[in-house]
């Protein structure tokens, strides 16, 4: 199994200087749950990779597929989960 510290996004003009999940989600024009399917995954694990309350955990033929149906490279996969700053909980 393979974590990945933050998900991808390649930007229509190349610039890849905000490579978000999400980002890369909504260039292909997928919803979560639609990604989640696609995966085997919960909605809210989507949710939540997004929002870096968790980071991926995959196996790498998991990866291959996230980077296909993002229809992204690994580097951008790499880039865009690195980049997702993580939720810290608040406490009183």
């Amino acid at each position: 199994m393979l974590l990945l510290s933050s998900v991808c996004y390649y930007s229509m003009d190349n610039d890849k200087s905000q490579l978000t999940p999400m980002k890369l989600r909504e260039r292909v024009g997928l919803t979560q749950r639609q990604v989640s399917v696609a995966l085997d995954k919960k909605q809210s694990t989507i949710s939540d990779w997004e929002r870096g309350v968790t980071s991926p955990r995959l196996t790498l033929r998991e990866v291959r597929n996230l980077a296909r149906l993002y229809n992204c490279t690994l580097d951008d996969l790499v880039e865009a989960f690195e980049g997702v700053k993580p939720v810290h909980s608040e406490n009183p």
